[in-house]
């Protein structure tokens, strides 16, 4: 048996090469592959033996021979193939182990030239995966390392590995190969004008780790990543990883310098708890996108994908008290979300209440002890910064897209991302709103974009009072937000994703002692609503902008 053996990701690869060799397989590989072999002790061969050219152009034309993609691709079932390798002294290859240049994780670096990244996209490594692949009935390919096992048992055992394990390890070849291109279009599309949706889309995505189940027990569900994501919450990786704690951890988590990678639940890791659920994951999304739009210490509660409680304050034990306060009903089982490291007092104060998982960007070594008393939570770090200054805000990015499936086909859509600078505000009331209610407008209208439409939100002071999401009109919403505000209420501003599209919604909030009201406008009976709010002498801006949220 002949192998080939060229991998970027050396994990076990030594040990799986001493195991071939073993069984009399003999062995070829190529640049510091071959190195790492033959300094393990291991009889290993040059490619240029079975080639007879040496690799040129710095190791770019190596494997691109017919003496190596012969011997791959020859079907061993028809006579006129194996004549054709013996007429030009061709032997058969029968197992292909190979990995793939880093490319995703080259070009997430942030001074990556364009030379450089070109640099990263492997020609010869995927012609010999897709060679091997095509020739899954006798040829075994291996792209994974955690592979190696199962193929090194079937050859001790059968001679070579089953048909059904080289297809199984084919499909795989094909799927990573597809990735990687996908990977490298995606990057190259990044640095034209073209269109954000081209004709033909492929979207990079690998799998992170199988769940339980999904939004319901009858349903299967797991979780993927895109392709650049790092593997924070890989099965692979182990819920104790550290491979990303060099990028940002312990006290720096809130306010780091150095370039960091966007926070994702993705990426994120998880420390302790019970195994993430399928809901767990939504909301702890949601948590993430409400606290990363502020750069004061932000505390939010999140059911069913909705902030239910979200506030700024000098402290996070304090924004964490306020949240809370919001919907202390709705709050129970929840998920938390915070934009700083979370410390001992903040811990201390949120253990005394059951919550279901909790996402910030790292934890001090005296809150996890505080928090490891309650086993079954949830805890998970982004190891790095969470806020606006920190998230990217490109609409171009392959990466931030937002994707969503309807029968037979999937919408595709840039991310709803929009600095605070950028909020167009027209006051359209005749009553100028004041310095406070400007600054509780603003942050009702960055937490009612994470609210389900038809949204309304009430805020007083840096904190939500009351949340009216989902309904079917928006009256209702209103009435909802104003309901779970109460007395608080009063003196409140209010924020709405969508229009008035009459003036009652307006008419609901003044009675509650509502201020001031921020909207897009664009309703055709604005004048009424405006007319309305005048009435009442609220204070009102136009943005122009809307974030429906279905």
């Amino acid at each position: 048996m002949r192998a080939i053996i060229s991998v970027y990701d050396k994990t076990g690869v030594v040990a799986f090469a001493q195991g071939l060799s073993a069984l009399n397989v003999e062995i070829y590989s190529t640049g510091k592959t071959a190195q790492a072999l033959a300094e393990a002790s291991l009889p290993v061969h040059s490619i240029s033996e079975i080639t007879g050219f040496p690799e040129i152009l710095d190791g770019r034309v190596k494997t691109l021979h017919p003496a190596v993609h012969g011997g791959i691709l020859a079907r061993r079932d028809r006579d006129a193939h194996m004549a054709e390798l013996e007429e030009h002294h061709i032997t058969p290859i029968d197992l292909v182990v190979c990995n793939l240049y880093p490319f995703s994780e080259a070009v997430a670096q942030p001074d990556v030239t364009l030379e450089a990244a070109l640099e990263e996209i492997d020609i010869g490594g995927v012609t010999l995966l897709r060679a091997a692949a095509k020739n899954f009935p006798s040829v075994t390919v291996v792209v994974r390392p955690e592979d190696y096992a199962v193929v090194l048992e079937e050859i001790q055992t059968q001679g070579s590995a089953s048909v059904e394990t080289r297809r199984k390890l084919a499909a795989i070849a094909f799927q990573h190969t597809a990735l990687y291109d996908t990977a490298i279009a995606e990057y190259l599309r990044r640095g034209t004008s073209d269109d954000l949706f081209p004709e033909k889309l492929t979207l990079g995505l690998r799998r992170l780790m199988r769940l339980k189940y999904g939004e319901n027990p009858h349903q299967q569900a797991a979780l993927y990543a895109w392709g650049g994501t790092p593997a924070g919450l890989d099965e692979r990786a182990g819920a104790t990883a550290d491979s990303a704690t060099d990028i940002v951890t312990g006290n720096d988590a809130g306010n780091a310098t150095a370039h960091p990678i966007p926070p994702s639940v993705a990426g994120a890791r998880q420390l302790q708890g019970k195994e993430l659920g399928f809901n767990n994951l939504l909301d702890l999304d949601a948590a993430l996108n409400a606290v990363a739009s502020f750069k004061p210490p932000t505390a939010v509660v999140v059911k069913h994908t909705n902030p239910c409680g979200l506030a700024c304050g000098d402290s996070l034990v304090e924004s964490y008290r306020r949240a809370h306060s919001g919907d202390p009903i709705s709050a129970y089982g929840g998920i938390l979300g915070f934009n700083r490291e979370v410390d001992e007092e903040t811990a201390r104060e949120l253990s005394q209440i059951f919550y279901e998982a909790i996402i910030a960007p790292g934890y001090s070594p005296e809150a996890l002890a505080v928090l490891a008393a309650k086993k079954n939570l949830r805890l998970l770090t982004t190891d790095t910064p969470i806020g606006p200054q920190f998230v990217k805000t490109d609409t171009h990015d392959p990466y931030q897209l937002d994707v969503r499936r309807v029968s037979g086909g999937l919408l595709v859509q840039s991310a709803d991302m929009i600095s605070e600078s950028d909020i167009p505000r027209k006051v359209v009331s005749e009553r100028e709103p004041t310095l406070k209610e400007v600054t509780d407008l603003l942050f009702a209208w960055k937490v009612v974009q994470q609210v389900k439409s038809n949204a309304i939100v009430l805020a007083h002071k840096l904190m939500v009072v009351g949340v009216g999401a989902g309904q079917m009109n928006r009256v209702y919403s209103v009435r909802i937000a104003v309901d779970r505000a109460g007395d608080r209420a009063r003196g409140s501003v209010l924020a709405s994703d969508a229009f008035f599209p009459f003036a009652d919604g307006v008419e609901m909030a003044a009675k509650a002692g509502v201020t001031a009201i921020i909207q897009p406008g664009g309703s055709i009976r604005d004048g009424e609503v405006i007319k309305a709010a005048n009435k009442s002498g609220i204070a009102m801006i136009f943005t122009g902008q809307r974030h429906f949220r279905h």
